[in-house]
């Protein structure tokens, strides 16, 4: 059987045995069998991604020669960096680039490396800009790096840490990553210098960002080392990567000074083992806690998860997402989760259990997800927060474009509103009875990981029951239990 992956589970489709003839037909079309001599049009056929590599690779002979016109260097490059066209006609003219016109090559891999597909290939065409000790292609080789692998790729070994070890040296990794940040445009490569601070946390080195951060003579000015400064000054917080270090420069415009020590405030509150293992999406956590529940900051560990887990079970129903198809473990439970729970995670997860003690809250959750259920162009979502009186509130937003029912794109205006919140929202209200996806899938976890933010996922179970379900990077997921719909709602 062949299956076709779908986003809540797997389709069946029957596998259909070739006639031989048809085999043969097949051969001819993949291997270019045409009996042997010239391609009467080479580059149309060249320009044609349908047509069989051997056929295209035939065509290239035809077309080279000491001095290859720029038209067929033009297409080499298009060639190269198309996902239309087969690997082994893109390998080819990788290889005549290399050879006629490495300058067009490093030219058309500069700014889509990162975007080549399939994986295979991008990997092979890493592993030849090291072999050939392509240094130009360096920031190439970060961006590269920087692009998350989806969920169920994550343990695969990323071919770029190899390149540049082999380009540079092991140990001067991280020294590469360094003077690249350093060294970029602070305008216009702002984010490759948000992706070299990334890319030196995630694999261990924060180390040398931490000196750097305490050489006044290389901050300098620069306004991104300033703020990263600030952060871990003031907040004791390390962004993990460019959408936290997005959110902490949003923090430290003018406009948020009065929320900024508000956060320090509150931080300071904490003991300083806490303070050592704090996340960019703890912050509003604290703000929270310390206007709400004092008692949160104070709290042991222990105390608070044994507190949570006996809320959580006292509340309601509790259902779990079904990943019948998909090779990963998810859980949902509170006590699988127990190890790589910090204060932030149980914090949060309290503050969200008393949003959810609001008749108010909980009649827009459900006013929300009624009319997102009414919807079949897209799922709804937004934050939540505390208004201006520090009450928690629901704050709908738009999605930047309408793709599907069990899609939610989160838009810009969602992203520069969000910093001062407490979590992500969207809901899983495609039925009332929609149990079975009650809870993340692996797309929320990627966006989890991708933005750092705290999520919170809302699925009817029933008419008159949505379960909530809190969930983090790493694909840490714990459901909270059940809400009833208030009786005005």
């Amino acid at each position: 059987m062949i299956s076709v992956l779908e986003p809540h589970g797997w389709i069946q489709m029957p596998q259909k045995k070739l006639a031989p003839i048809a085999l043969f037909g097949l051969c001819l079309v993949l291997l270019g069998c045409s009996g042997g001599g010239n391609v009467s049009n080479p580059m149309g056929m060249l320009e044609q991604p349908r047509n069989s590599p051997a056929t295209q690779i035939k065509a290239m002979s035809q077309l080279d020669g000491p001095q290859p016109s720029p038209g067929y260097i033009k297409l080499l490059q298009r060639i190269v960096v198309s996902n239309s066209y087969l690997v082994p006609t893109r390998k080819a003219a990788y290889q005549r680039l290399v050879r006629y016109d490495p300058k067009a090559l490093d030219t058309a891999l500069a700014t889509e490396l990162m975007h080549l597909e399939p994986a295979d290939y991008r990997t092979w065409v890493i592993e030849q800009i090291a072999a050939g000790n392509r240094r130009q292609l360096t920031k190439a080789v970060i961006r590269s790096w920087a692009i998350p692998l989806d969920f169920w790729e994550r343990n695969k070994e990323r071919p770029e840490p190899k390149a540049l070890a082999q380009m540079y040296g092991e140990e001067q990794v991280p020294l590469t990553l360094l003077s690249t940040m350093l060294d970029a445009n602070p305008i216009t490569e702002a984010n490759l210098r948000a992706r070299c601070w990334e890319l030196l946390v995630t694999s261990g080195h924060t180390d040398s960002l931490l000196i750097l951060m305490e050489d006044d003579e290389l901050v300098g000015k620069d306004t991104l080392l300033l703020d990263m400064r600030a952060a871990i000054k003031d907040l004791n917080v390390i962004p993990r990567n460019r959408e936290e270090i997005l959110w902490i420069r949003a923090l430290r415009d003018p406009k948020h000074k009065a929320y900024w020590d508000e956060v320090a405030a509150a931080l300071s509150q904490l003991n300083e083992e806490r303070r050592s293992d704090l996340e960019t999406r703890d912050l509003a956590v604290a703000v929270a806690a310390a206007k709400h529940r004092p008692n949160l900051l104070k709290a042991s560990n222990q105390e608070l998860y044994d507190s949570l887990q006996k809320a959580i079970n006292s509340n309601g129903n509790h259902y779990s997402a079904d990943f019948s198809g998909w090779t990963v473990e998810v859980s949902e439970k509170l006590s699988d989760d127990r190890r790589v729970l910090t204060w932030g995670d149980l914090a949060a997860m309290h503050l969200a259990l008393e949003a959810l003690e609001s008749d108010r809250l909980k009649a827009h959750i459900f006013d929300c997800a009624e009319r997102d259920m009414l919807d079949p162009t897209t799922e709804y979502g937004g934050l939540i927060r505390l208004d201006d009186n520090g009450r928690f509130e629901l704050v709908e937003h738009r999605p930047r474009a309408r793709v599907a029912d069990d899609r939610y794109m989160a838009s810009q205006a969602l992203f520069n509103d969000s910093y001062t919140a407490l979590f992500h929202f969207h809901n899983h209200a495609q039925k009332y009875d929609n149990y079975r996806y009650a809870g993340p899938h692996l797309g929320d976890i990627d966006y989890a990981n991708e933005t750092g933010a705290n999520g919170i996922v809302f699925t009817f179970v029933n008419s008159s029951s949505i379960n909530v379900d809190f969930y983090r990077h790493t694909a840490v997921i714990v459901d909270l239990g059940t809400i009833e719909r208030p009786e005005s709602g």
